[in-house]
């Protein structure tokens, strides 16, 4: 599989006729109308993964439902392997502003997180992409999230979107028989704007994975410094330390995740005799 893909969310392909009536027309009627569905709709089924949307409340079902079937552009980022157990893994997720103080610190990136209420977090990319990110379901392998938010740039100055985000999680191990995870993304993502979806649509084959990958960055962030943290959990500890970063119970808390990193895998068994 690819590491990025993106696709036409009509399922066909798609096609840039660079004419100035067709364009026009694109403009004034927007993207092509998408069959009518009930607005609460939403399939298990995303890019060839199951994900239990049957366990999310009802209410988010009918707010999940006209972005993803009614997307701008779908993404697909992964699989992705990451060198760092399954639960130091999830234990990030569940804290974006303990990645964001740690990446600031590390200088990996300038991401910044704060909480807003349960499950929920205002996130700043550091590059023009912010907006209010809510974990609406999780569980052991998948995670269903809302985004919404703006993006300020040259080319436009504000572009307002939502998107949903699916993500799967499995269990791994690297060549070295560490422990790591695996982890595909399907991102929806629906601008806000009816002109600008329209632009958008014959402009996608250009710059759709650029939009994707804008909307996920937190995620991409989250992967970086797991990385981070098994290449060198000591310095890691270190920074979150001098000066501290965090309250005593969160340090404590990414103190006895951090020392999981250091206890080596046990070695796998020798094959019992057939008998």
């Amino acid at each position: 599989m690819k590491w990025f893909r993106t696709r036409d969310p009509s399922g066909g392909s798609s096609k840039c006729w660079w004419t100035g009536t067709g364009v026009l027309s694109l403009l004034l009627i927007g993207i092509p109308a998408e069959p009518a569905t009930d607005p609460c709709h939403l399939a298990s089924e995303q890019e060839g993964l199951l994900f239990p949307v049957e366990r999310v409340d009802p209410d988010w079902r009918c707010r999940l439902g006209p972005i993803v079937n009614s997307s701008t552009t779908v993404g697909v980022i992964g699989p992705v392997q990451t060198p760092i157990a399954q639960g130091f893994y999830e234990y990030l997720l569940d804290r974006p502003p303990v990645i964001a103080s740690l990446v600031q610190r590390l200088r990996i990136a300038n991401f910044q997180a704060s909480a807003k209420g349960p499950n929920q977090f205002w996130v700043n990319d550091g590059d023009g992409t912010q907006g209010l990110l809510t974990m609406v379901h999780d569980d052991q392998t998948t995670r269903i999230y809302h985004i919404d938010g703006y993006h300020e740039g040259t080319l436009f100055p504000l572009v307002r979107a939502k998107a949903v985000v699916f993500m799967k999680i499995r269990p791994v191990l690297t060549q070295e028989r560490q422990a790591a995870v695996e982890t595909t993304l399907v991102s929806y993502i629906r601008l806000d704007d009816r002109i600008l979806s329209a632009l958008f649509y014959i402009l996608r084959p250009l710059v759709g994975g650029a939009v994707t990958r804008k909307i996920v960055r937190g995620f991409e962030v989250t992967n970086q410094l797991s990385t981070t943290i098994a290449q060198d959990p000591d310095r890691v500890a270190q920074e979150a330390t001098s000066p501290p970063l965090f309250t005593p119970d969160e340090l404590e808390s990414l103190k006895t995740q951090l020392q999981s990193m250091r206890r080596p895998m046990p070695p796998p068994q020798p094959p019992h005799p057939a008998p």
